[in-house]
C-alpha cells in the first residue's frame, strides 16, 4: 500500500519573513508609517507619546491578538457588523395557514368481547411449525423423508 504524507495544520499562515505571517508584517508596517507621520507631525515627544500609544497598541493587537482562534481584525468586524446591524429572529404564525380549519369525524368502535377463545387441534399447531421451519415453502424436503 502506498504511504502519503498528509498535510497538517492546512488553516495555519504560511511565515513569509521571518518568524511573521504577511498579514502580521502588513499590520506592523502600517502601524510603523503612522507612527512615523505621527512623530513627524507631532510639535512635542509628550503629544506623539499621547497620540502614538494607542496606534502602537492597536498595531500590536491587529498583528499578534487572536480572540477565540479569531485574528483580532475579524473580531472587530463582528462586533461592528452585531452592533450595526443586530438580528433579532421572532418566530409568528403564519397568517394563511391560521385561518384554515381542519374538521375530523371521529366514529367511535364498539367491541363485543369474545366468550370463547379459539380451541387449537394438534394438527393445526403442526402446520403452523412446519410453515415457520420452512420459512412458508410447500414443497420442502428432508433427510427422513428418503426412508419412506
Amino acid at each position: 500500500m502506498l504511504q502519503y504524507n498528509i498535510p497538517q495544520f492546512v488553516d495555519a499562515e504560511d511565515k513569509i519573513i521571518g518568524p511573521l505571517t504577511i498579514r502580521q508584517f502588513a499590520s506592523l508596517a502600517i502601524g510603523v508609517v503612522i507612527l512615523g507621520f505621527g512623530w513627524a507631525l507631532a510639535p512635542d515627544i509628550s503629544v506623539f507619546i499621547i497620540l502614538g500609544t494607542p496606534v502602537f497598541v492597536a498595531t500590536i493587537a491587529f498583528a499578534f491578538v487572536k480572540v477565540n482562534g479569531q485574528t483580532f481584525a475579524t473580531f472587530i468586524t463582528n462586533i461592528i457588523r452585531f452592533v450595526l446591524k443586530p438580528t433579532l429572529f421572532l418566530w409568528s404564525r403564519d397568517p394563511i395557514n391560521a385561518t384554515s380549519i381542519i374538521q375530523i369525524t371521529i366514529k367511535k368502535k364498539t367491541f363485543h368481547k369474545k366468550d370463547s377463545v379459539p380451541a387449537f387441534s394438534q394438527t393445526r399447531v403442526n402446520e403452523i411449525a412446519w410453515t415457520l421451519d420452512t420459512y412458508g415453502q410447500k414443497n420442502v424436503l428432508t433427510q427422513g423423508n428418503d426412508d419412506a
